[in-house]
């Protein structure tokens, strides 16, 4: 399956609208692909550029890895660049902005006296002096054994009076840490502690991010599960009116640092219609961030290079995204999107994302965008085409009998923000802290309980601790995403050969003519024209009503035949009409400027080809020319071209312009 998502043109009888061109399919001469492909991609290919950005990692262990603000994301954003530019196919783009980072001065929170083990929360305020002899709190809640309810902290209200002034304690699940610090604020809270819900890992602190700063937010560290469990104890069994007491200190400061998205799309194709791949490039401080998410950028390097090494150009232009500063809360994407226009954003037809492909205790996962094994949240729009993003892999991983498992579709990762501004979106994921369940395990190996990824966010998340198996799964399958979205199918022909060896290439017919003969061997067939009227015409004319008549005869009635208009040199690259031929076998199209103010920009020389069944190609021209009969721009730059999107009706001698209204949108096609 594949999207189609070929734009058509908005027009009225009284109105016009300067047409949009559509980049040619294929290279001149070569047939576009018949059916996709993974484009021979491997794990290996992905390994070789995992083991680089391992590398790049590895050598600013002491600076912080490839995390925000570090050399190693630098040296890492050029050797993206680096790669891309050497395709000679993609225009590489290095896109700055400002995050605003912190650093932390003393952090120390103890309760009763006993110093205890926390990070402090990205994006966290800080206090403004130590904090002394704070009681410690828990959330209103009637099971503080489950881990959910009330003591999830998600909103104020689960809270009583108690947190006024307390340092309340709150357990990880359900909601954002964000939410938590917020909800814990609003409730007047002097301080939070969120600790950990793994259960399989009881010692292991926890990382986390507010998203965002918080006005006037109650400073928040986290603890491990153990660490949580034994302050939620003494909290229940303190007597009333004496809750444990709490001294907490966290200095922080916020810095501004410049980081980089790197934004590559290919010089070829209709680049009005954009498919987008995306991955974050950072990683946390902790590690050398290998799974997460060196594997996914190391995977679109893989099938970028992949792409320009295609023997035909690509129909749709496809863009790559590298993001940056995605482990502090989504900041790269959120600002890319954020800085496009409408205009820029309507041009986005699909995003495909790609956080982690090679966690240890894997999955094969499908961001599950039309919610059939993980429900969506009630607070989550979906945009319409997403589930036809999934189903790209479904049906290929349906294809080569892999199991997979639909994953959960949130806005956890860097599709969140295209998903805010209506794109379409889905992609793949091999796991991170969730939680393997027996039926995984039966499907895809590894051990029942453990996170899919063992290594999140940690000194261990290596190139060691890399899956191969979940690699060699994954890395087909995001190179045969990309050949869907990039190419629209062709047919193989079936027309029998033409007379003129010198027809275009890509119009020959097969050996073995398909075409259904007529009833009588006798009869003669139709002799195929092509008709364009007039052949030069007034640029005052070609704006009017009367336009340029293109009739084709000798098509198979009841057939689909197909003009395509180019210009001759300029920017403009081609438009597709369609029309049916009558049943005398002859299709009718009709091409005229739409727009009155813009008559100048017509003015040029124009290829016309009509494509039907019952020969060859057809092929001829006209030419726009001004009041007095000259072509200024005959040889030169061609702005724009105008069509009238429906064939026109010849009737009595006389033009009859059809007035109906087609609404812009795109198709799809399964391929």
């Amino acid at each position: 399956m594949k999207l189609r998502t070929k734009a058509w043109l908005a027009v009225t009888a009284s109105a016009g609208l300067v047409l949009s061109g559509v980049s040619p399919a294929t290279a001149a001469g070569t047939a576009g692909p018949t059916e996709h492909t993974d484009m021979g991609v491997t794990g290996g290919d992905v390994m070789k550029h995992l083991q680089e950005l391992s590398d790049i990692s590895n050598k600013h262990a002491d600076h912080g890895f490839r995390s925000l603000g570090s050399p190693g994301y630098e040296e890492a954003v050029e050797y993206v660049e680096q790669t891309l530019e050497a395709t000679g196919a993609f225009d590489v783009e290095r896109q700055a902005f400002e995050v605003e980072d912190q650093t932390f001065g003393e952090v120390a929170v103890s309760v009763d006296g006993e110093s205890l083990e926390v990070n402090p929360a990205s994006y966290t305020e800080g206090t403004e002096e130590p904090l002394a002899d704070l009681p410690l709190v828990l959330p209103v809640d009637d099971d503080y054994s489950d881990l959910a309810g009330g003591q999830l902290g998600c909103e104020a209200s689960d809270f009583d009076d108690s947190a006024q002034g307390a340092v309340v304690l709150v357990t990880r699940g359900e909601c954002a840490f964000g939410q938590k610090a917020q909800a814990a604020t609003d409730a007047g809270a002097a301080a939070v502690i969120i600790y950990n819900n793994d259960t399989t890992a009881p010692d292991e602190n926890l990382s986390a991010t507010l998203g965002e700063r918080i006005e006037n937010g109650a400073p928040t560290v986290t603890v491990s599960y153990n660490a949580g469990q034994d302050l939620s104890d003494a909290v229940e069994q303190a007597p009333e009116g004496e809750a444990p007491l709490t001294d907490f200190t966290l200095e922080t400061e916020f810095v501004t640092t410049t980081t980089w998205n790197v934004i590559a799309e290919t010089k070829a194709g209709d680049h009005d219609n954009v498919q987008m791949f995306g991955a974050h490039l950072d990683g946390v401080p902790e590690g050398p961030g290998v799974n997460d998410n060196a594997s996914g950028s190391a995977a679109l390097l893989a099938g970028a290079e992949a792409l320009a090494e295609q023997p035909t150009e690509v129909d749709n232009a496809v863009r790559f995204g590298w993001w940056g500063a995605e482990e502090v809360g989504l900041v790269g994407s959120t600002e890319y999107v954020a800085g496009l226009s409408e205009a820029e954003v309507s041009k986005i037809k699909a995003y495909l994302n790609f956080d982690m492909i090679g966690s240890d205790n894997y999955v094969v996962g499908t961001l599950d965008s039309d919610g059939s094994d993980v429900p969506i949240p009630g607070d989550v729009e979906v945009p319409e085409g997403s589930a036809e993003l999934e189903k790209i892999y479904t049906d290929y991983f349906d294809g080569i009998d892999q199991k997979h498992v639909g994953t959960d579709f949130s806005g956890r990762s860097d599709y969140k923000a295209f998903m805010d501004a209506g794109i379409p979106a889905s992609g793949l994921f091999s796991g991170a802290d969730g939680i393997k369940t027996e039926q995984e395990a039966e499907w895809f190996g590894g051990t029942v309980g453990q996170p899919h990824d063992t290594n999140y966010h940690k000194p261990t998340d290596t190139i060691e601790n890399v899956s191969r198996e979940s690699v060699d799964i994954f890395a087909p399958a995001i190179a045969y995403s990309v050949h869907a979205l990039a190419y629209e199918l062709s047919e193989v022909p079936t027309d029998p050969p033409t007379d003129d060896p010198t027809d275009d290439p890509t119009d020959d017919p097969t050996d073995d003519p398909t075409d259904k003969p007529t009833d009588d061997p006798g009869e003669d067939p139709a002799e195929r024209t092509l008709s364009i009227e007039p052949k030069t015409i007034d640029v005052d004319d070609f704006v009017s009503d009367k336009g340029v008549q293109v009739t084709a005869t000798g098509c198979v009635p009841g057939t689909t035949a197909t003009m395509t208009v180019k210009a001759k040199s300029g920017a403009i690259k081609k438009f597709e009409q369609t029309a049916e031929a009558d049943s005398e076998g002859v299709a009718r199209f009709s091409v005229r400027g739409l727009d009155k103010a813009e008559a100048e920009t017509y003015i040029g020389s124009y290829d016309v080809k009509v494509k039907c069944k019952g020969g060859g190609a057809l092929k001829g021209s006209f030419e726009v020319v001004a009041d007095d009969g000259e072509n200024p721009n005959a040889g030169g730059t061609l702005p724009r071209t105008g069509d009238e999107a429906l064939p026109l009706v010849i009737s009595a001698g006389a033009l009859i312009a059809l007035g109906v209204i087609m609404t812009m949108g795109a198709r799809r096609r399964r391929g």
